[in-house]
């Protein structure tokens, strides 16, 4: 275990390897019940290989070939704007992308239509979400984060939500993986429970918004 900050200020044990992490981890074709109530009552749960080492590799090269060699601009989630890349020394891009079922097939056609079939048709991905929402899952919004841009502690309900406050539901995908120093997507277990209209300085976790 190593232990890191988030950026305001929590202390956090983050595991080096699977070995020294206790989070469990599902299988969609095994155990969704269990899966369904972990997630209700953490906030969260971890689905393991959903998407193949293949499918994520394809990803990963199409970024490399369709977006890091381009030059102009590209619509951005940090900034909601349509900026062109910002590398930091390592060549990483900085500036994560926003919506890449919307992105122009004719420029990035190969990194969107795999992203289409290997991603959001993904019969894993769609039964993982379709037992945690109860229906049928539809894309909102799609991102995709090369370099950690270290994001604050937040509430996505804040940003982002269905009709019904609480009902909407993010997924995250690991494309390879990565050392701990480097920083990790985290989550605050039982933070949905959190009502955003009564938070004070007893449980307010995600300021800053």
């Amino acid at each position: 275990m190593i232990e890191l900050h988030t950026p305001n200020g929590l202390s956090v044990e983050v595991p080096e390897t699977k070995a020294e992490d206790n989070t469990p981890r599902f299988d969609v074709n095994e155990d969704m019940k269990n899966a369904v109530s972990y997630y209700k009552d953490n906030g969260y749960v971890i689905f393991s290989s959903c998407v193949s080492q293949e499918s994520c590799n394809q990803l990963r090269n199409f970024w490399e070939k369709n977006i890091k060699s381009y030059q102009g601009t590209i619509y951005r989630q940090t900034t909601a704007r349509a900026e062109k890349n910002l590398f930091n020394e390592k060549k990483w891009i900085m500036n994560p992308i926003l919506n890449l079922q919307s992105l122009n097939p004719n420029l990035f056609g190969d990194l969107r239509r795999t992203v289409e079939n290997e991603v959001f048709s993904n019969l894993s991905i769609c039964k993982a979400l379709k037992s945690i929402l109860g229906e049928k899952p539809k894309i909102v919004q799609s991102m995709y984060f090369e370099g950690n841009s270290a994001t604050w502690e937040h509430q996505d309900s804040y940003y982002l939500d269905s009709e019904k406050i609480g009902l909407m539901t993010a997924g995250w995908l690991a494309l390879e993986e990565i050392k701990a120093e480097a920083g990790r997507f985290f989550i605050c277990p039982n933070s949905h429970k959190i009502d955003l209209g009564r938070q004070n300085i007893e449980n307010n976790i995600a300021d800053n918004h």
